[in-house]
């Protein structure tokens, strides 16, 4: 199986610039949304430089995420507690150090202390997401102009019979599997964990002028812990990875519907269209993906 993938980017009818920045690398089954945000082109900058270093740091890796893993980890030694490497991976499976984040299935609800199955993809990931963050903050404190610029980034890697996911920010990644809609990220936002936590209902959000005050991103900071999140797939699965622009217009069961009816390679262009009759007020950036053998063919005429 293979990814095909369509994406749209549009300013929208508000923004005189772009900042959202997407990728796709169909021969590394990478597809990933950014969307940017501070400075004057700062904005436009991180977001741009988010998607260009998840993709060149996984082209960087080869498919051999264990040896990638074990690089990342012999660069990072000198400040981490020691682990044994070798042993981690002939297993399969370890109760993880500090630093080592566990692959998490459809589940986000893990019991403490378990013993988990280990992905040296998701760490080369997250790895990779640390980097630029790194390198995001030191741009940003170089050029006076980029002061203050930082990014979401949400990105998926088709690898090993899994859509293996790193995500910060409130950009999304949905799935679609059997006819239902599924949103596989959490967003990073005050007004989205008001919500999970019960200080909000939906209906409240929607009109709170907090809406777009994010807890968590790319650049902001030297250092990030972005989620990771490994996910089965299947022939026939659709991964829908969007920026707000497109998700703060259409409802869950709306989308739902919109991609259960729609030609997948016009799936974006309908949603920014959809986005941009709404308001069109942010930037807006879909991407539509597809595990498959062979791409799929036209709709009927």
């Amino acid at each position: 199986m293979r990814l095909w993938a369509w994406g749209q980017t549009d300013p929208g009818r508000k923004r005189e610039r772009n900042e959202d920045s997407y990728l796709i690398d169909p021969q590394t089954g990478v597809m990933a949304v950014a969307d940017g945000m501070g400075g004057h082109q700062g904005g436009a900058t991180a977001s741009r430089m988010a998607v260009e270093l998840i993709g060149s740091g996984i082209t960087e890796a080869a498919g051999n995420f264990e040896q990638a893993f074990i690089a990342q980890l012999q660069q990072s030694m000198r400040t981490t507690e020691e682990m044994d490497v070798p042993q981690v991976l002939d297993t399969g499976a370890a109760t993880l150090p500090r630093g080592v984040v566990p692959a998490q299935g459809d589940d986000p609800t893990l019991p403490s202390g378990s013993v988990l199955a280990f992905s040296p993809a998701l760490e080369v990931m997250r790895g990779i997401v640390k980097r630029a963050s790194s390198a995001i903050y030191e741009a940003a404190w170089n050029r006076p102009e980029l002061r203050g610029m930082g990014t979401t980034l949400t990105a998926m890697m088709l690898h090993g019979g899994k859509a293996n996911l790193v995500h910060a920010g409130d950009s999304r990644c949905y799935l679609f599997r059997d006819g239902q809609l599924k949103q596989l990220s959490d967003d990073h936002s005050w007004i989205a964990e008001q919500v999970r936590s019960g200080a909000l209902s939906e209906a409240e959000a929607k009109g709170s002028k907090f809406r777009h005050v994010i807890t968590k991103s790319i650049g902001f900071e030297r250092d990030i812990e972005a989620d990771v999140k490994s996910v089965p797939v299947s022939a026939g699965d659709c991964f829908l990875l969007c920026s707000d622009g497109m998700s703060n217009y259409v409802e869950h069961g709306e989308l739902e519907r919109i991609v259960a009816m729609t030609w997948y390679r016009r799936l974006p262009s309908t949603l920014v269209d959809l986005a941009n009759s709404r308001g069109g007020d942010d930037n807006i950036t879909v991407i539509v993906g597809l595990v498959a053998n062979s791409p799929p063919p036209p709709p009927a005429s």
